[in-house]
């Protein structure tokens, strides 16, 4: 039987006991995969977010109109 990969919503009614376990594999993998990407997503913002400051510091302290202490 073949499956669409994107398509998770199929008919399992008439399904063997291999494609059913296939198809639960399946549904797990794309899960964890799911997670795995928001979790690298949330580091990655995180990353940039601590860059951006570290970048807009880095601009501030060579401003050359800025008052000579």
């Amino acid at each position: 039987m073949q499956f669409d990969h994107f398509n998770s919503h199929q008919d399992d009614g008439l399904m063997s006991i291999e494609d059913l376990r296939a198809l639960r594999l399946r549904k797990k993998k794309i899960e964890s995969d799911k997670k795995a990407r928001k979790y690298i997503l949330e580091i990655n913002q995180r990353y940039r977010k601590m860059l951006d400051r570290k970048s807009n510091n880095f601009l501030r302290n060579i401003n050359p109109f800025k008052k000579a202490a």
